[in-house]
């Protein structure tokens, strides 16, 4: 059996490249071993793993570690010792480049005696160079996490091989101040974002996937953004149980509303006290037409769920395990394009006596 390969428009059959069963032509196209999608003659891959593929291997040659190629015009900028190298040859030609102007500024002296004459001689010695070069004193290239070493660019080479340790501590050192600086901004910016009005327009959306997923999990539960009473107030989220909860389970949507930790909570009344109401919005074509369902209810202070918040992040909800049956939110406009809203509002003026 012959393996036909075309060759400017020319058919041929090469018995002769076909080894156990398998072609070795020279000329069949193979892809590229490094897996760059290229496919070139087989007697050409050695040549192209070696020259042209994007994904060879290629040695820095500023510190001679192996980097893919297409990284590597990344890592040569960042490179420690191409850095330390750059900043070498920079201060050398400031150098020479301050020493020629001061040569230019030496007058020449007319040669009138023995001593003008060694002192032209010495001129002639000073501006041909004899003077010997600085040897400069080059920072660590780690100087801005706090290395404080200096030295000449063979030592900072030392440097570098022997204070990779140190180095490294620096680094993290720098990592945890900046996770902490980043943590502290994320609390700031949902400070910032916090909703502090006391009323929560919640937009559930892929409710028909969800409500598969709480069918399938049991206690799967949806939770809000958390909003505050007020800017100083308390810390409140709401949560929905798709499939129902408790006496809901199987055949209602729950909704309940949870106490959390918040900032100010040494400062305000407990038990909590204020009335809470859930509205699930109708969504008409005509919102004139619209029907709302609203359910609200005043806080028992006997119940340990309306006292100052722990830590615990299971903390119980309170509200309604039956706020609406499934085959109502099928009946009317509760649903649209999959997505439902519910408005959680805190009734400050509505306060209990405790």
């Amino acid at each position: 059996m012959g393996i036909f390969v075309t060759m400017t428009g020319i058919s041929r059959i090469c018995e002769s490249h076909v080894i156990d069963g398998e072609s070795c032509c020279p000329y069949e196209p193979v892809y590229c071993e490094s897996k760059c999608g290229m496919r070139i003659p087989r007697k050409l891959a050695s040549e192209h793993l070696r020259a042209e593929c994007v994904n060879r291997l290629t040695a820095c040659p500023f510190c001679g570690y192996d980097f893919v190629f297409d990284t590597l015009k990344k890592h040569i900028p960042a490179c420690p010792r191409f850095v330390a190298d750059h900043v070498h040859k920079q201060q050398q030609q400031q150098q020479q480049q301050q020493q020629l102007q001061h040569v230019e500024a030496v007058p020449v002296t007319h040669i009138t005696s023995k001593t003008t004459r060694d002192l032209h001689l010495n001129n002639n010695n000073h501006t041909n160079g004899k003077l010997p070069l600085l040897n400069p004193m080059l920072p660590c290239v780690f100087k801005d996490i706090g290395c404080k070493f200096k030295g000449s660019a063979p030592a900072l080479d030392q440097h570098l091989e022997s204070s990779s340790r140190s180095h490294l501590a620096l680094t993290c050192q720098i990592v945890s101040r900046q996770q902490a600086q980043i943590s502290a901004l994320r609390s700031a910016l949902h400070n910032v974002t916090l909703n502090t009005t006391g009323t929560m327009l919640w937009k559930v959306t892929d409710f028909y996937a969800k409500l598969g997923d709480a069918r399938a999990k049991e206690g799967y539960e949806v939770c809000s953004p958390p909003f505050m009473t007020s800017a100083h107030g308390y810390k409140l989220q709401a949560s929905l149980f798709l499939n129902g909860n408790g006496s809901g389970e199987g055949s209602h949507l729950s909704v309940y509303i949870k106490i959390l930790p918040g900032e100010f909570d040494s400062l305000l009344r407990w038990p909590f006290s204020l009335t809470v109401s859930f509205t699930l919005i109708d969504q008409p074509l005509n919102p004139d037409k619209a029907c709302h369902i609203i359910e609200s209810f005043v806080p028992d202070p006997t119940w340990k769920n309306f006292q100052r918040p722990s830590k615990e992040p299971d903390a119980l909800g309170f509200g309604f395990p039956r706020f609406v049956s499934h085959e109502m939110l099928k009946k009317c406009h509760y649903l649209r394009d999959g997505t439902l809203f519910i408005r959680v509002k805190v009734d400050e003026s509505k306060i209990i006596a405790v």
